[in-house]
């Protein structure tokens, strides 16, 4: 068959189109275009910076004019000037690690559920690959970190490959989070869907070995770049601000941000060609291909072959399916390696069989094409709460607290120093000669002043109160303890209610996750050529499913998609409780029941049963429970754990005589590569 037909090389285009060249000049537009789209971003990213500022690092880092010398100064730095201390109380902080702390407890792992009932066992082959990739890749780290920088930037990309990681030197599908400082894209973006992105990018700063050992694939071509990056210094300049963010908060389009790195700029771009759109309706596909005569003949070439072989069986012209094509303008994603003086280390067309970029992009919040921020929202109320307490500690530095006023004719036979120091000495004795009807009062006399001006304690506390409710995260949401009086179903209700300030947040980023699982999984279909088991999913999938076959995987693209399967304990202990249910209802027995739940007894009850059924069909005797097993349930009675009861029912019907004869083995397939 011709290539134009094949399924597969349909969505790529065809290997003669992917070694095709663009002219440097073309990629010397490119490369000021990505620059217009990074500076466009500025501002984007100065109040990302604000907010981890605030987030995380000097919340008196915004810059002011010293009325002095007129010149910028750190708010900080003008309060230590004018001889206060400048406190902060970080709100922000504890606001972000609960919403990562409800991120981490709800994360939900992706399953693939095919359309068609009869390729369940694909369904769950592509699951437990998808599930394999989060595991390697640590993604709920890499998840993690992209909700960070979402709430404090409002931009965030994760980039998928298959290649070899440096770090684990395995050849795999790896998904890479992307920093928001080095990331660009078209700005004219208003889809919330991101349809309309046309352009998206990133910076990498590389040593020169690394840099040799990704584009320097001859002799010719490590020359080249040795020549193009030969003013690299070796040495590593870290000064003594390592590890501050400095490198990202100082970044510039054409230059690295260390003198010992190289700049290299990553660029996709959605292009366009003359192309010929060719549509048949006898394999119910179609494609593009190259406008030119060699394409025209190899079409008209294919429906002559038609034509002949259906005269060959007496059918007629109207009667045969031939290829349609016509005139049309391609729209394709390119991609360029390109150094900052506009010299192209690698370009070709996608070579994804979705046809696409690796890039999966969000912003949340966006509005008409304005880039929300959600810790921006209440930085005020921080810096309110931060002025207000900085404020009372400045009146609590100046206000009078223990002075002591002293008749100086009262002591005459001791100096001030002797008076001073048997004040504060214990059982300390002064003489004091009192005047006729004078009082000890009016001789010594010791004052103290209001500590601070009266409603600041009120007004710290509504800034506190405020911020909580704007963030959405207020005391229910935080476990904290209700009020006395407060009712159980009040609280509850709260907490409800609280939690819908956040689910637009979790929503859009299930949807960003969706996505970048839906991409996981046509690289994994791409480029998992080869049989392979992957012994990860535990006893929640079956043993056939555990063997990738790719034959089977890769003709199902479109029957495949990407939904959630829970993973959090509430939903465990739900499964466990109808699994139970069912194993006492005779409807599943021990086995059954076993392999599909998920406490923490069950691999080695299973492994009991299991053994004392090959031991019956042998005719040896049972061995029975495991000593160490009863031992461990009876520790679990005693604490009074909750799952006793369901354990020793289990046991129970673990240590019965198998009945009937025990189920096959699944054939195992030969030999091979196993992860």
């Amino acid at each position: 068959m011709n290539k134009f037909l094949d399924k597969r090389v349909k969505a790529t285009a065809d290997g003669k189109r992917n070694k095709e060249q663009h002219d440097m000049g073309a990629a010397h537009e490119f490369l000021r275009e990505c620059a217009a789209c990074w500076n466009a971003l500025d501002e984007a990213r100065r109040k990302m910076r604000r907010s981890l500022m605030y987030s995380y690092g000097d919340q008196w880092g915004d810059y002011v004019t010293d009325p002095d010398t007129l010149s910028p100064i750190t708010e900080g730095d003008l309060i230590k000037k004018n001889g206060k201390v400048p406190l902060k109380n970080n709100m922000i902080a504890p606001i972000l690690s609960n919403i990562d702390g409800q991120l981490r407890q709800n994360l939900m792992r992706p399953v693939c559920v095919a359309r068609d009932q009869s390729e369940n066992r694909v369904g769950e082959m592509m699951s437990i690959a998808i599930e394999y990739v989060h595991d390697i890749n640590e993604m709920e780290e890499v998840d993690a970190d992209s909700m960070r920088m979402l709430l404090n930037g409002g931009m965030i990309a994760q980039r998928v490959e298959y290649g070899v990681n440096p770090t684990n030197e395995k050849r795999d599908v790896w998904v890479y989070p992307v920093n928001p400082s080095r990331l660009f894209f078209n700005t004219n973006m208003e889809d919330v869907r991101m349809w309309d992105l046309t352009c998206i990018g990133e910076l990498f700063d590389l040593p020169l070995d690394a840099l040799l050992s990704h584009f320097g694939t001859t002799p010719e071509k490590k020359r080249r770049i040795m020549d193009i990056y030969g003013t690299v210094q070796g040495a590593v300049h870290g000064g003594n601000r390592a590890m501050q963010g400095d490198e990202s908060k100082n970044l510039s389009f054409y230059s690295s941000s260390r003198s010992d790195l190289c700049r290299v700029v990553l660029g996709w771009k959605l292009e366009s060609r003359d192309a010929y759109r060719w549509s048949d309706s006898a394999r119910g596909s179609w494609g593009y291909m190259p406008y030119d005569e060699e394409s025209r003949k190899e079409l008209d070439a294919e429906n002559e072959r038609r034509r002949k072989e259906g005269e060959a069986i007496g059918k007629s012209e109207d009667e045969l399916l031939l290829v349609d094509y016509t005139y049309a303008t391609e729209r394709y994603w390119y991609y360029r390696f390109m150094t900052p003086y506009g010299d192209v280390l690698q370009e070709g067309r996608s070579p994804y069989w979705h046809g696409e970029h690796n890039y999966v992009l969000h912003l949340y919040p966006m509005v008409q094409g304005k880039l929300g921020n959600f810790v921006e929202q209440f930085i005020d109320q921080q810096r309110a709460i931060n002025r207000t307490a900085t404020l009372i500690d400045f009146i609590r530095g100046t206000s009078s607290k223990g002075v002591l006023v002293v008749d100086d004719d009262a002591f005459e036979s001791m100096s001030r120093e002797e008076v001073i120091d048997e004040y504060v000495r214990y059982n300390g004795v002064l003489f004091v000669k009192l005047k006729p009807g004078q009082s000890i009062d009016g001789v010594v006399r010791q004052y103290n002043s209001g500590a601070a001006v009266a409603g600041d304690f009120e007004l710290l506390n509504l800034q506190i109160r405020l911020i909580n409710e704007i963030s959405g995260v207020n005391s229910a949401m935080q476990g904290q303890a209700p009020k006395a009086g407060t009712p159980a179903s009040l609280y509850a209700q709260q907490v409800q209610n609280s939690s819908l300030n956040l689910k637009g947040l979790f929503d859009s980023f299930k949807m960003f996750r969706r996505r970048r699982d839906n991409k996981v999984m046509k690289t994994v279909q791409q480029y998992y050529t080869e049989s392979r088991y992957i012994d990860i999913a535990g006893t929640e999938y079956s043993e056939e499913a555990k063997w990738y076959d790719p034959s089977k995987v890769q003709e199902s693209e479109i029957d495949l998609t990407i939904s959630d399967g829970y993973n959090t304990p509430a939903y465990q202990l739900l499964a466990n409780d109808f699994l139970m249910e069912l194993f006492r209802a005779n409807v599943v027995d021990a086995k059954t029941m076993l392999e599909n739940s998920s406490y923490p007894f069950a691999t080695k009850i299973l492994e009991a049963i299991k053994r004392n059924e090959q031991q019956a069909a042998q005719g040896a005797p049972m061995e029975g429970i495991p000593p160490e097993l009863l031992a461990q349930l009876q520790s679990a009675q005693q604490s009074g754990d909750s799952q006793t009861a369901d354990a020793q029912a289990l046991l129970a019907a673990a240590g019965q005589q198998p009945q009937g004869v025990p189920a096959e083995k699944p054939d195992t397939p030969p030999a091979q590569e196993q992860l």
